[in-house]
């Protein structure tokens, strides 16, 4: 093997475990919240990919899908390199990295002022920021063929119809999930002392009337200021935990009532009525949305997890024996 090829074969090497590390990070950062972060270790996960598969194409690892079928059956032995950095390999991706480390050092996501929207060329990996403006410098590939990362788009890109999907389901979701629990199981706290079933079904609750107050803000306002304090954190929901199960589900159907009745029914201009926020900058009714049904999903998943171990601690684990997933298909991207 010449210099040249062991050069494409460590490049492929150290830019796919880049890949692997930039979206590790990047799921890490959504279960803190830290959205902005994870949408820059996406772009950042994009980038590697791109020069991973340009890296490996170039040590003629792409053929035929006849040919490509019978190697991934075979089975690819790689090649052992030195290896070199996997993340960080760039003055641009040090640069964004650092105004993340800043953020993080102020136990926060980074805000509008410190990561604009990202581009990256899908050709060479190449990653610019702001306005997406001719062609790629490092390749020549047209603005066409980059992959965005927008603020605007950071919490997702569901349309109204799959948010008001979503948002009309959870409340069934979770009775599924509830009801066939004990209180002691409901009202324990997790191993490492993670707020109770009871507590997070509050949580959600509470993000209710956050989520109303913001639609109606948008829609009665012309581009008003969203608050920047955070909303409620689910260790305030504390109090939850001595409320009877059935108390605090019909609290959420009243609540999540209201946030239907605010939405139904509103137009395509509607949706897209804007709003500053201090972390996204221009944001509209669509992005809180996504926001919501994100956020949603998160804490559900997180519950149904912390529902089987607790059953399974319990020796009753039979009752999630034949459970199906209580998500589904129920979210479809775009619509």
């Amino acid at each position: 093997m010449n210099t040249s090829e062991q050069e494409l074969h460590q490049l492929f090497t150290s830019a796919s475990m880049g890949q692997v590390a930039y979206r590790t990070w990047a799921n890490q950062a959504r279960k803190e919240r830290r959205f902005n972060i994870a949408r820059l270790f996406d772009a950042l996960c994009a980038a590697r990919g791109a020069r991973a598969e340009r890296a490996f194409a170039a040590t003629r690892g792409v053929g035929t899908t006849a040919h490509n079928v019978d190697c991934a059956l075979n089975g690819i032995i790689p090649i052992q390199v030195e290896m070199e950095r996997i993340t960080g390999t760039s003055d641009r991706s040090r640069d964004l990295l650092g105004r993340a480390a800043h953020a993080i050092a102020e136990r926060r996501d980074m805000n509008a002022t410190e990561l604009g929207d990202l581009y990256v060329c899908v050709t060479c990996g190449e990653t610019r920021e702001g306005e997406l403006v001719g062609a790629c410098p490092g390749c020549g590939a047209v603005p066409e063929s980059h992959k965005r990362f927008l603020a605007i788009e950071a919490m997702g890109t569901l349309g109204p119809h799959a948010i008001m999907h979503a948002l009309e389901h959870t409340e069934a979701t979770l009775r599924a999930m509830l009801s066939d629990v004990d209180d002691a199981i409901l009202s324990c706290l997790g191993p490492d002392k993670e707020p109770s079933l009871k507590e997070v079904l509050g949580h959600l609750n509470d993000m209710n009337f956050v989520f109303c107050e913001r639609a109606t803000l948008i829609l009665d306002t012309d581009n008003p200021q969203l608050s920047s304090a955070h909303p409620p954190k689910l260790q305030a929901a504390a109090h939850y935990r001595s409320r009877d199960i059935r108390a605090i589900l019909q609290a959420f159907h009243d609540s999540r009532h209201e946030c239907l009745m605010i939405l139904r029914g509103l137009t395509s201009a509607a949706w897209h009525r804007g709003a500053e926020h201090v972390s996204y900058g221009h944001v509209n009714l669509l992005h809180q949305g996504n926001w919501m049904v994100q956020h949603e999903r998160a804490h559900i998943i997180e519950m149904a997890q912390q529902r089987h171990d607790l059953l399974v601690a319990c020796g009753k684990g039979e009752l999630d024996a034949e459970r199906c997933d209580l998500i589904g298909e129920r979210i479809n991207e775009g619509e």
